[in-house]
């Protein structure tokens, strides 16, 4: 009986939360590539600009993705050395914010100005660069880390984007993609409403 109450006492005790933590057992570079695909808002930020410059054409939108992986470095660069633009709540409300924008904007389909896209696509990049440091790792480690982030983030622009340019070829394909871009839309209202939700 003793035991039994020991071992529930145990597993009732809560343990070290941390946000951005690395994961146990792996390199830090490896982590650092990992680490987008553990973090729901970064997921559906990326897959959502992948899908807008895949649907709006890579070919004349391959400044938007330069301008993208030059985000992601500048703000890598930003939090490696401890830089913040915004807390850590904003940053997160931030890019779940953008994560909205461009689900609508592949929604609603319509023509991007290449300009603004690359300027959509620096703003992204600079937002999930910030929202990337592993709050464990310090020094080289963390550099690792950072730099593998910047490879994850920018491969995982590379898969939607080209998914959704093979789409453009079958209407009913480019259809599907507003479809993601919707659910997309959806899951980030739904995120940043629990956000805001009262605590009871």
């Amino acid at each position: 009986m003793i035991t039994r109450l020991g071992v529930c006492f145990v597993l009732l005790m809560p343990g070290t939360a941390l946000a951005h933590s690395p994961i146990k057992g792996m390199g830090n570079f490896f982590n650092g590539i990992l680490h987008p695909l553990f973090v729901p808002a970064h997921v559906l930020l990326v897959v959502a600009l992948g899908l807008l410059i895949g649907q709006q054409g890579v070919r004349r939108n391959l400044a938007a993705v330069w301008a993208y992986a030059g985000g992601v470095l500048a703000g890598l660069l930003l939090a490696g050395v401890g830089a913040s633009l915004f807390d850590a709540q904003f940053q997160e409300l931030a890019v779940l914010a953008a994560a909205v924008g461009v689900g609508l904007l592949v929604v609603f389909s319509a023509p991007v100005l290449p300009f603004l896209l690359a300027l959509l696509g620096s703003l992204a990049g600079l937002l999930l660069g910030l929202d990337s440091p592993q709050a464990e790792l310090v020094g080289r480690a963390r550099s690792v880390a950072l730099f593998g982030s910047w490879v994850g983030l920018y491969l995982l622009l590379l898969y939607p984007m080209a998914m959704a340019e093979s789409f453009t070829r079958h209407p009913w394909l480019r259809v599907g993609v507003r479809i993601l871009g919707s659910w997309i839309t959806a899951s980030a209202l739904l995120v940043l409403a629990l956000l805001f939700a009262p605590v009871s």
